[in-house]
């Protein structure tokens, strides 16, 4: 083999390693990017169920609480209905008093009284519905008023009855002190403990 030859073989041997020097670096980058792309590619696919399952979970719990929400919402609902059935009943039992007219007589001289005694005068005026007037107006009602007091005043009956199931409202001379003591206030003032009552009768609350 010539000088020149050798030379040349060489050349192409040194080249050769040199190729595949860098062809196997070249591998190696390639190994090492598919590895990373890889390892991206399940860290964020891990990722993507993780929130997935993250989300999901949250719908989940949102939907059980609005759930809940509807149902207490719901059963709310029933019991009110239950206690306002319950407190229209008591109502009407309450105003049933007014059928036994000596049990409503001496209901309304009591109520006639406190009025009268909170009102802290010797001259009052009586106002009742148009029922009460005709059975109670006059001398029947007074008479029972009068025994209750200690230093009976001058009692006046309002000749122009007042709209209520029954009771009375007591006012001084010119109307600008009222004491109210019908059905109505008397209920609307005991609704919000009759409720509670009831509260804890039916639903141990």
């Amino acid at each position: 083999m010539s000088e020149t030859a050798k030379f040349t073989e060489d050349i192409l041997l040194i080249a050769r390693e040199k190729a595949q020097s860098i062809i196997s670096k070249a591998q190696e980058d390639v190994d090492r990017i598919l590895n990373e792309a890889k390892s991206n590619f399940l860290r964020e696919a891990s990722e993507m169920i993780k929130n997935a399952e993250t989300e999901a979970e949250a719908i989940r719990r949102r939907q059980v609480s609005e759930a809940r929400h509807a149902l207490k919402l719901r059963e709310q609902e029933e019991k009110n209905k239950i206690l306002t059935e319950v407190l229209d009943q008591t109502r009407k039992r309450a105003s049933e008093i007014t059928v036994d007219e000596n049990r409503y007589l001496q209901y309304l001289t009591k109520l006639s009284v406190d009025g009268i005694q909170e009102i802290g005068l010797e001259n009052v005026v009586l106002h009742l519905n148009a029922g009460d007037v005709k059975r109670f107006g006059g001398e029947k009602l007074n008479r029972e008023i009068s025994k209750q007091l200690q230093k009976p005043g001058k009692v006046e009956f309002a000749q122009q009855p007042i709209d209520t199931a029954g009771g009375v409202i007591i006012s001084n001379t010119d109307g600008t002190i009222r004491i109210v003591n019908t059905f109505e206030q008397r209920y609307e003032a005991l609704e919000a403990r009759l409720l509670i009552e009831a509260g804890k009768l039916l639903f141990n609350e």
